[in-house]
Protein backbone atom coordinates (compact mmCIF):
# COMPACT_ATOMS: atom_id res chain seq x y z
CA UNK A 1 0.00 0.00 0.00
CA UNK A 2 2.60 2.32 0.82
CA UNK A 3 4.55 1.90 -2.56
CA UNK A 4 1.02 2.36 -4.72
CA UNK A 5 0.96 5.76 -2.18
CA UNK A 6 4.32 6.63 -3.37
CA UNK A 7 3.96 5.99 -6.82
CA UNK A 8 0.84 8.36 -6.62
CA UNK A 9 2.22 11.00 -4.67
CA UNK A 10 1.34 14.61 -4.95
CA UNK A 11 3.84 16.26 -3.50
CA UNK A 12 5.92 18.57 -5.96
CA UNK A 13 9.71 17.06 -5.93
CA UNK A 14 12.08 17.76 -8.90
CA UNK A 15 12.99 15.81 -11.97
CA UNK A 16 15.86 13.34 -11.66
CA UNK A 17 15.25 11.91 -15.18
CA UNK A 18 17.99 11.81 -17.55
CA UNK A 19 17.74 12.97 -21.31
CA UNK A 20 19.77 10.30 -23.25
CA UNK A 21 21.00 8.03 -20.08
CA UNK A 22 20.10 4.31 -19.80
CA UNK A 23 16.63 4.32 -19.49
CA UNK A 24 15.71 7.11 -22.02
CA UNK A 25 17.73 4.94 -24.42
CA UNK A 26 16.08 2.29 -24.21
CA UNK A 27 12.67 4.03 -24.33
CA UNK A 28 14.17 5.46 -27.49
CA UNK A 29 15.29 1.96 -28.64
CA UNK A 30 11.77 0.81 -27.72
CA UNK A 31 10.00 2.75 -29.80
CA UNK A 32 12.16 2.37 -33.07
CA UNK A 33 12.10 -1.32 -32.76
CA UNK A 34 8.52 -1.41 -32.54
CA UNK A 35 7.73 1.70 -35.01
CA UNK A 36 9.65 -0.98 -37.71
CA UNK A 37 8.27 -3.84 -37.33
CA UNK A 38 4.69 -2.10 -37.79
CA UNK A 39 6.62 -0.91 -41.37
CA UNK A 40 7.59 -4.24 -42.63
CA UNK A 41 4.95 -6.59 -41.10
CA UNK A 42 2.04 -3.65 -42.82
CA UNK A 43 -0.85 -6.06 -40.47
CA UNK A 44 -4.22 -4.29 -40.96
CA UNK A 45 -5.92 -6.28 -37.90
CA UNK A 46 -9.03 -4.69 -35.96
CA UNK A 47 -7.64 -6.31 -32.55
CA UNK A 48 -4.70 -4.26 -32.34
CA UNK A 49 -6.33 -0.63 -33.23
CA UNK A 50 -8.74 -1.65 -30.64
CA UNK A 51 -5.80 -2.76 -28.13
CA UNK A 52 -3.89 0.77 -28.97
CA UNK A 53 -7.30 2.64 -28.00
CA UNK A 54 -7.85 1.11 -25.29
CA UNK A 55 -4.55 1.38 -24.07
CA UNK A 56 -4.38 5.18 -24.70
CA UNK A 57 -7.93 5.41 -23.12
CA UNK A 58 -6.78 3.97 -19.85
CA UNK A 59 -3.35 6.07 -19.85
CA UNK A 60 -5.54 9.01 -20.06
CA UNK A 61 -7.89 7.69 -17.51
CA UNK A 62 -4.88 6.90 -15.04
CA UNK A 63 -3.37 10.20 -15.80
CA UNK A 64 -6.97 12.02 -15.15
CA UNK A 65 -7.70 10.28 -12.05
CA UNK A 66 -3.99 11.40 -10.54
CA UNK A 67 -4.77 15.30 -11.55
CA UNK A 68 -8.36 15.08 -9.30
CA UNK A 69 -6.70 13.09 -6.81
CA UNK A 70 -3.27 15.46 -6.11
CA UNK A 71 -3.27 19.26 -5.60
CA UNK A 72 -1.75 19.99 -9.21
CA UNK A 73 -3.92 22.75 -10.65
CA UNK A 74 -6.11 21.25 -13.60
CA UNK A 75 -6.93 24.51 -14.93
CA UNK A 76 -2.99 25.33 -15.43
CA UNK A 77 -1.92 21.77 -15.68
CA UNK A 78 -4.42 19.06 -16.57
CA UNK A 79 -6.45 20.72 -19.59
CA UNK A 80 -6.04 18.47 -22.86
CA UNK A 81 -5.04 21.24 -24.62
CA UNK A 82 -1.04 20.07 -25.39
CA UNK A 83 -0.59 18.53 -29.36
CA UNK A 84 -0.67 15.22 -27.76
CA UNK A 85 -3.42 15.08 -25.59
CA UNK A 86 -5.42 16.20 -28.37
CA UNK A 87 -3.66 13.45 -30.53
CA UNK A 88 -3.70 10.23 -27.77
CA UNK A 89 -7.90 11.23 -27.32
CA UNK A 90 -8.34 11.29 -31.37
CA UNK A 91 -6.39 8.20 -31.79
CA UNK A 92 -8.01 6.18 -28.77
CA UNK A 93 -11.58 7.70 -29.67
CA UNK A 94 -10.98 7.05 -33.38
CA UNK A 95 -9.44 3.38 -33.21
CA UNK A 96 -11.93 1.92 -31.31
CA UNK A 97 -15.62 4.02 -32.90
CA UNK A 98 -14.00 3.10 -36.35
CA UNK A 99 -14.19 6.70 -37.19
CA UNK A 100 -11.80 7.45 -39.78
CA UNK A 101 -11.89 11.78 -39.60
CA UNK A 102 -10.97 11.38 -35.61
CA UNK A 103 -8.07 9.24 -36.60
CA UNK A 104 -6.96 11.89 -39.05
CA UNK A 105 -6.62 14.56 -36.68
CA UNK A 106 -4.80 12.59 -34.12
CA UNK A 107 -2.82 10.68 -36.66
CA UNK A 108 -1.47 14.36 -38.51
CA UNK A 109 -0.91 16.13 -34.80
CA UNK A 110 0.75 12.19 -33.27
CA UNK A 111 3.14 11.50 -35.40
CA UNK A 112 5.60 14.50 -34.70
CA UNK A 113 4.35 15.56 -31.57
CA UNK A 114 5.10 11.87 -29.99
CA UNK A 115 8.82 11.79 -31.71
CA UNK A 116 9.58 15.23 -30.36
CA UNK A 117 8.25 14.42 -27.04
CA UNK A 118 9.86 11.06 -26.44
CA UNK A 119 13.10 12.56 -27.89
CA UNK A 120 13.04 15.90 -25.23
CA UNK A 121 10.90 14.34 -22.61
CA UNK A 122 9.17 17.27 -20.48
CA UNK A 123 8.57 15.28 -17.67
CA UNK A 124 6.60 17.01 -14.59
CA UNK A 125 8.66 17.55 -11.49
CA UNK A 126 8.92 14.02 -9.56
CA UNK A 127 11.74 11.40 -8.72
CA UNK A 128 11.43 8.06 -10.59
CA UNK A 129 9.34 6.35 -10.26
CA UNK A 130 6.12 7.79 -10.82
CA UNK A 131 2.54 7.81 -12.07
CA UNK A 132 3.46 10.73 -14.40
CA UNK A 133 6.42 9.43 -15.80
CA UNK A 134 4.83 5.92 -16.46
CA UNK A 135 1.79 7.93 -18.26
CA UNK A 136 3.89 10.31 -20.71
CA UNK A 137 6.01 7.62 -21.88
CA UNK A 138 3.09 4.72 -22.22
CA UNK A 139 1.03 7.83 -23.90
CA UNK A 140 3.45 9.00 -26.52
CA UNK A 141 4.86 5.70 -27.14
CA UNK A 142 0.94 4.34 -27.97
CA UNK A 143 0.58 7.78 -29.76
CA UNK A 144 3.62 7.22 -31.95
CA UNK A 145 2.95 3.49 -32.50
CA UNK A 146 -1.16 4.34 -33.69
CA UNK A 147 0.52 6.92 -35.78
CA UNK A 148 2.43 5.18 -37.69
CA UNK A 149 -0.38 2.21 -38.15
CA UNK A 150 -3.02 5.03 -39.21
CA UNK A 151 -0.79 6.58 -41.60
CA UNK A 152 1.70 3.74 -43.11
CA UNK A 153 -0.64 0.70 -42.40
CA UNK A 154 -4.35 1.73 -42.79
CA UNK A 155 -3.43 4.78 -45.06
CA UNK A 156 -6.19 6.78 -44.05
CA UNK A 157 -4.02 9.87 -46.20
CA UNK A 158 -4.30 13.10 -45.89
CA UNK A 159 -6.23 14.57 -49.03
CA UNK A 160 -6.00 18.43 -50.21
CA UNK A 161 -8.95 19.45 -48.10
CA UNK A 162 -7.77 17.52 -44.94
CA UNK A 163 -4.78 19.21 -45.37
CA UNK A 164 -6.04 22.96 -45.43
CA UNK A 165 -8.55 22.13 -42.60
CA UNK A 166 -5.69 21.12 -40.45
CA UNK A 167 -3.63 23.80 -41.15
CA UNK A 168 -6.66 26.34 -39.98
CA UNK A 169 -7.21 24.26 -36.82
CA UNK A 170 -3.90 24.30 -35.65
CA UNK A 171 -3.38 28.08 -36.54
CA UNK A 172 -6.81 29.32 -34.69
CA UNK A 173 -5.73 26.58 -31.78
CA UNK A 174 -2.34 28.26 -31.27
CA UNK A 175 -3.62 31.91 -31.12
CA UNK A 176 -6.04 30.38 -29.07
CA UNK A 177 -3.60 28.70 -26.47
CA UNK A 178 -1.41 31.58 -26.35
CA UNK A 179 -4.04 33.74 -25.05
CA UNK A 180 -5.02 31.58 -22.83
CA UNK A 181 -1.83 30.90 -21.84
CA UNK A 182 -1.46 34.54 -20.48
CA UNK A 183 -4.64 34.35 -18.87
CA UNK A 184 -4.12 31.24 -16.72
CA UNK A 185 -0.34 31.45 -16.66
CA UNK A 186 -0.03 27.99 -18.51
CA UNK A 187 1.77 26.71 -21.31
CA UNK A 188 -1.14 24.90 -23.44
CA UNK A 189 0.71 23.93 -26.28
CA UNK A 190 4.38 24.98 -25.49
CA UNK A 191 3.41 27.80 -27.50
CA UNK A 192 4.31 30.41 -24.34
CA UNK A 193 7.73 28.66 -23.91
CA UNK A 194 9.66 25.46 -24.54
CA UNK A 195 9.60 22.45 -22.37
CA UNK A 196 13.20 22.20 -23.23
CA UNK A 197 14.15 26.03 -22.05
CA UNK A 198 15.39 26.64 -26.14
CA UNK A 199 14.61 29.64 -27.32
CA UNK A 200 14.47 31.31 -23.96
CA UNK A 201 16.34 34.57 -24.98
CA UNK A 202 13.40 35.49 -27.64
CA UNK A 203 10.92 37.48 -27.45
CA UNK A 204 7.55 36.09 -26.48
CA UNK A 205 5.77 36.80 -29.78
CA UNK A 206 8.41 35.72 -31.97
CA UNK A 207 8.85 32.96 -30.13
CA UNK A 208 5.17 31.85 -30.54
CA UNK A 209 5.33 32.85 -34.04
CA UNK A 210 8.05 30.70 -34.76
CA UNK A 211 6.48 27.55 -33.02
CA UNK A 212 3.42 28.70 -35.60
CA UNK A 213 5.41 28.47 -38.35
CA UNK A 214 6.95 25.51 -37.28
CA UNK A 215 3.85 23.44 -37.52
CA UNK A 216 3.05 24.49 -40.69
CA UNK A 217 6.17 23.61 -41.94
CA UNK A 218 5.84 20.11 -39.94
CA UNK A 219 1.94 19.64 -41.67
CA UNK A 220 3.49 20.16 -45.28
CA UNK A 221 6.04 18.20 -45.08
CA UNK A 222 3.81 15.51 -43.67
CA UNK A 223 1.22 16.32 -46.45
CA UNK A 224 3.67 15.56 -48.87
CA UNK A 225 5.36 12.60 -47.69
CA UNK A 226 1.82 10.87 -46.98
CA UNK A 227 0.56 11.41 -50.31
CA UNK A 228 4.21 10.41 -51.94
CA UNK A 229 3.64 7.27 -49.56
CA UNK A 230 0.39 6.32 -50.35
CA UNK A 231 0.92 7.12 -54.51
CA UNK A 232 3.97 4.71 -54.03
CA UNK A 233 2.19 1.59 -53.03
CA UNK A 234 -0.63 2.31 -55.58
CA UNK A 235 1.73 2.44 -57.83
CA UNK A 236 3.39 -0.75 -56.57
CA UNK A 237 -0.07 -2.64 -56.22
CA UNK A 238 -0.92 -1.80 -60.07
CA UNK A 239 2.84 -3.11 -61.04
CA UNK A 240 1.91 -6.06 -59.45
CA UNK A 241 -1.18 -6.61 -60.94
CA UNK A 242 0.02 -6.06 -64.29
CA UNK A 243 3.11 -8.81 -63.46
CA UNK A 244 0.28 -11.56 -62.59
CA UNK A 245 -2.13 -10.22 -65.80
CA UNK A 246 1.30 -11.03 -67.77
CA UNK A 247 2.11 -13.99 -66.56
CA UNK A 248 -1.38 -15.87 -66.63
CA UNK A 249 -1.58 -14.67 -70.58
Amino acid sequence: MESFKYFFRGNIEHNNFIMFGKMHIFILSLMAIISVFILIKKNENRKIELFIGIILILQQVILYSWYFSSDTDLFKEGLPLYHCRIAIICISLGLILNKKHIMKIGSYLGIFGSIAALLFPGLDPFVFPHITQFSYFIGHLFLLWGSIYLLFVKNIGMTIVDFKNTIIFINIFHIMMAILNKYLGSNYAYISSSPINMGKSLNQIIYTVLVMIIFNLVLIVEYIFINKNILLQKYNKFENTNLKINTIK
